[in-house]
Formats: C-alpha cells, sequence, structure tokens
C-alpha cells in the first residue's frame, strides 16, 4: 500500500491514501498515479464529490462493479471527469472494507 508523500496545498487526505477528496483548488490536477472521479448521488451530476483514486484499486472487484453501474447509469460516452453512481459515505464503506481485507 503506498502512502501519499508531501500534501499539496489544496488537497485533504481522508481516512486512507487510496483516495483523495479534492477541493475546489484542485480542478485539473492529478497526482501521480490516480484518476479522478465524480461521485454523483441520484441524478444530480453537477453537484457531486471530486475524488482521487488510486489506479491500483481499479483491480478490486469492488471497484469493478461501481464502474459497472456507472456504465449502466452514464453510458461509455461520458464526457469529462469519469462519474461513478455512489455517495461519498458509502465510498468510504467500500474503501474501508478493501482496508481491512488487505
Amino acid at each position: 500500500m503506498a502512502i501519499l508523500g508531501s500534501r499539496k496545498q489544496g488537497t485533504q487526505t481522508i481516512g486512507s491514501p487510496r483516495y483523495i477528496y479534492a477541493t475546489s483548488g484542485d480542478i485539473g490536477k492529478v497526482h501521480k498515479g490516480y484518476v479522478p472521479m465524480m461521485l454523483v448521488d441520484g441524478e444530480d451530476d453537477e453537484q457531486g464529490q471530486r475524488i482521487l483514486v488510486q489506479v491500483k484499486m481499479l483491480r478490486e472487484p469492488c471497484m469493478a462493479a461501481l464502474l459497472e453501474m456507472a456504465e449502466q447509469q452514464f453510458g461509455h460516452g461520458q464526457c469529462g471527469v469519469l462519474r461513478i453512481p455512489c455517495n461519498a459515505t458509502h465510498f468510504e464503506h467500500i474503501v474501508n472494507g478493501l482496508m481491512l481485507k488487505a
């Protein structure tokens, strides 16, 4: 498990270095080894929580399930950041569950 090095101003590590909540000052900035995603709850795509997820997390079966849900809800032709139909609290539970397994 990689540990995030120095924190850049404007980002905040929450609970685990496997993902980072991005703030408004981080729009357009992506740390090496991370994929930007938007956690959206419901149909309001504009009011999501932007996060950066470690690339290696995409190998986990639960992340694959979230990506399949995104495909079903939003299709393959998403423009911009990858939207995931999951709220931030549920996403934290998923990642914390992965950490307990490791």
